[in-house]
């Protein structure tokens, strides 16, 4: 099971352009403002080989890779399939946010990693404010999906 991390100032700011955030604010993202505007996520610690999202589970959360390696895997029929090796800044979790909800991938750490879990009722209030964020994610949801 991952371990919460505390969220920093400079944790904080290393998001903020991942999570375009940028024009609402220009200078800097604190912890303190990152714990109101997304008051359920977080910054999570998983070992190596720890399952962050499984192929079929339902669920809405994106996750940003803050540091360590991240394998996006996929079970076809008794086979797996490693689809991308993920590293800090990537997102992941895209498509089930923009689509059904339903995880086509597992998501698998292949090292130490810190991962910052997006709640989906925070992304939805955040791109609901920012339709750029909202068309970049459907954008790399496509991509993914090969749609």
């Amino acid at each position: 099971m991952a371990d919460a991390l505390p969220i920093d100032d400079s944790t904080a700011d290393r998001l903020r352009p991942v999570l375009k955030l940028e024009k609402f604010f220009p200078q800097s993202l604190t912890a303190k403002v990152m714990r109101l505007l997304f008051p359920h996520s977080g910054l999570f610690r998983y070992a190596p080989e720890e399952f962050i999202l499984c192929q079929g589970d339902e669920s809405k959360d994106l996750y940003v890779v803050y540091s360590g390696a991240v394998l996006i895997t996929k079970t076809l029929g008794t086979a797996g399939v490693v689809l991308a090796t993920l590293g800090p800044g990537d997102i992941f979790g895209e498509i089930a946010l923009v689509r059904d909800g339903v995880r086509v991938a597992n998501a698998v750490t292949s090292q130490e990693s810190l991962i910052f879990r997006l709640a989906y009722i925070d992304v939805h209030g955040l791109v609901t404010r920012n339709p750029d964020l909202a068309a970049h994610l459907s954008e790399l949801a496509r991509r993914r999906s090969g749609g």
